[in-house]
């Protein structure tokens, strides 16, 4: 944790999903190992999928599927992975002790909200179907022609949207992306060690301006 950043500074506090609030990762395997069945595959381990789970869907039909974008199968295998995953995802499952930091935020009556690659209208359907995250002041996804993370864009839309100050906004993701985005943002950046980075990885290395165990470690950051 760095002392250059004053906790008491912080005013508002901004999201990734997957990894982050929401433990996507079996979901995610699930739909792709649907479209697997749909072709006569096996499935695939959920524990295969756990680190591709926060990296979008070109890293999980990868995995899946061995394929890339530049693949002429990747449309539609995309379009099938997608079609799957909406019957899945609104039945999410939050990571311990999410449901009591976001509790926490709105007792304090601080502002919070998603910034996520997700596809805007998953992210917007997983946020609504649970009470916890229902309460966010503002969910951003993915759109067309908007660069994802970690490009700053989504977190500059929230900042602007909800007139909030990046000096006084905690961006928090599980991912080197969501650190370079917050940052890139103008926000300080907070790293959820709980989440899908890969076990290998130099975290050190991202430069996070704090880290957290758990959100627990993060209710204790609140002002």
């Amino acid at each position: 944790m760095k002392p250059a950043v004053s906790q008491k500074s912080l005013t508002s506090f901004l999201f990734d999903m997957d990894g982050t609030l929401v433990d996507s990762a079996a979901g995610l395997a699930g739909a792709v190992n649907d479209v697997r069945a749909s072709f006569g595959f096996p499935p695939l381990p959920a524990a295969d999928f756990r680190e591709a789970a926060s990296e979008g869907s070109a890293t999980l039909l990868r995995v899946g599927f061995g394929v890339t974008p530049e693949n002429p199968r990747y449309p539609s295998l995309r379009e099938s992975f997608f079609t799957a995953y909406e019957a899945r995802c609104r039945k999410p499952t939050l990571f311990p002790g999410v449901t009591e930091l976001l509790a926490a935020l709105d007792r304090k009556g601080l502002v919070w909200g998603i910034v996520t690659n997700k596809p805007q209208e998953f992210a917007e359907a997983i946020a609504a179907s649970t009470p916890a995250m229902a309460r966010c002041a503002i969910v951003v996804g993915s759109r067309p022609g908007v660069p994802l993370k970690p490009a700053p864009d989504g977190i500059l839309r929230a900042l602007k949207d909800l007139t909030l100050k990046p000096e006084q906004t905690l961006y928090t993701g599980d991912d080197r992306r969501d650190i370079e985005a917050g940052k890139a943002a103008g926000t300080s950046t907070l790293l959820a060690l709980w989440g899908y980075r890969p076990k290998d990885a130099d975290t050190s290395l991202w430069d996070p301006d704090f880290t957290a165990s758990s959100p627990e470690d993060i209710i204790r950051l609140l002002p």
